[in-house]
């Protein structure tokens, strides 16, 4: 039989929540768009990061454990949402203790 293996709690304060115009306009004039930000908002805070490379991975997996650094989650929209992009981004800057939630082509 295996040993358990217990991880360390990879929890993160999200900070003040920013969204970018894009999203925001979407969450406006798109029906359940919001619901669909919430869940993913929910999954970046379960360390759920959706899909990044195995590096992003880890440097998001260490920046959680040494409560320092940025956290980015990437996650696909579902096409029954008619938005501009197909793809959210999520990344909590814990130094400035901030989180965007915005679309590939915005800036920060």
């Amino acid at each position: 039989m295996r040993p358990t293996l217990h991880l360390p709690d990879l929890s993160f304060d999200p900070g003040t929540i920013v969204f970018s115009t894009g999203i925001r306009t979407s969450i406006e004039h798109v029906a359940d768009f919001r619901q669909f930000i919430d869940h993913v908002m929910e999954m970046h805070l379960a360390t759920e990061f959706g899909f990044v490379t195995r590096a992003m991975r880890f440097d998001n997996t260490l920046a959680a454990l040494l409560g320092a650094g940025q956290l980015t989650s990437r996650y696909f929209v579902p096409p029954a949402f008619v938005v501009p992009e197909r793809l959210v981004i999520i990344t909590t800057h814990q130094d400035q203790a901030t989180t965007t939630i915005r679309f590939p082509s915005e800036q920060e």
